[in-house]
């Protein structure tokens, strides 16, 4: 697995994660994982408690705040094996890795303060009617599809803030034409489920909840572009002829080194296949 460095040093490692690839292992995931990367790169054993126990220098890295909430460090460090946060498996973009306890402790505690800035990139359906703006809408999992995730007033605070970069009325015409053939459509039919255009918007997710920002969109009746989940059937099965995957991509990270305290700012350009797909709006 040749992946994108953008970033490594002794403390992280930033890479430009690729969509179709899972980040944690599962019981259940049969192909190649961000942790596997890390365990070939390391060995199993770098992500053992014993590996740390008689090399305690990376405890000059946990903030001095630092409290059990998050539980035994070196615990942490063999449950989490470097993995700071996550993306969707079809999601592309800026990875966040630890390469050592007190690093990984120093970047969760980060992002529990809310001292992170992540930036999505996200193609909509629909235009929307302001410019920019903030999402605060409650999530949990939803009660009658274990595999999405919902509104819910008494579920976790979820915040997204939005600003919309660049509108689109429509796809080209030969794009339609061929979606319209491969589904036996009319062509006026595929226009007319196309006609509120499109929408490429920044997103600045202030909570990290799974799905979340997928979720609000789709509360604000822009669902993304290919998203299988939750675009809705219909749409959805078009999409797949022209938008193989969800069009979202984790643009950019923002976060302080833990050793240096330095502000890093690490971005990832648009993936190939996303940048394809905008050459068909217009």
């Amino acid at each position: 697995m040749n992946l994108d460095i953008l970033h490594e040093d002794q403390d992280l490692i930033v890479i430009n994660k690729p969509s179709d690839l899972v980040v944690n292992r599962s019981t259940t995931m049969k192909l190649e994982t961000i942790t596997d990367w890390l365990v070939k790169k390391f060995g199993e054993e770098y992500f053992t408690k014993d590996f740390w126990s008689n090399d305690l220098s990376y405890q000059k890295l946990i903030p001095q705040d630092f409290s059990n909430e998050f539980g035994d460090p070196l615990t942490i460090w063999q449950e989490r094996m470097g993995i700071v946060h996550r993306l969707d498996k079809d999601t592309s973009g800026v990875l966040l890795l630890a390469k050592n306890p007190g690093s990984l402790l120093n970047l969760l505690a980060q992002f529990k303060k809310r001292q992170t800035q992540k930036t999505y990139l996200a193609l909509v359906h629909g235009q929307l009617l302001e410019e920019k703006g903030t999402i605060n809408a409650p999530m949990a999992r939803n009660p009658h599809n274990r595999l999405r995730y919902a509104i819910d007033n008494n579920g976790r605070s979820a915040i997204t803030n939005y600003q919309v970069k660049q509108e689109f009325n429509s796809l080209n015409e030969e794009t339609l034409k061929s979606i319209a053939q491969k589904n036996k459509l009319k062509i006026n039919k595929v226009k007319e489920l196309y006609q509120a255009g499109f929408s490429l918007v920044e997103l600045y997710p202030k909570t990290g909840r799974t799905h979340q920002i997928r979720v609000h969109m789709t509360a604000m009746k822009h669902p993304l572009v290919g998203d299988q989940l939750y675009t809705g059937r219909k749409r959805s099965k078009l999409d797949s002829f022209w938008c193989h995957r969800q069009f979202l991509h984790a643009s950019s990270i923002e976060f302080l080194h833990p050793r240096t305290q330095e502000k890093m700012i690490l971005k990832a350009p648009l993936a190939e296949d996303l940048t394809k797909v905008l050459e068909l709006v217009l």
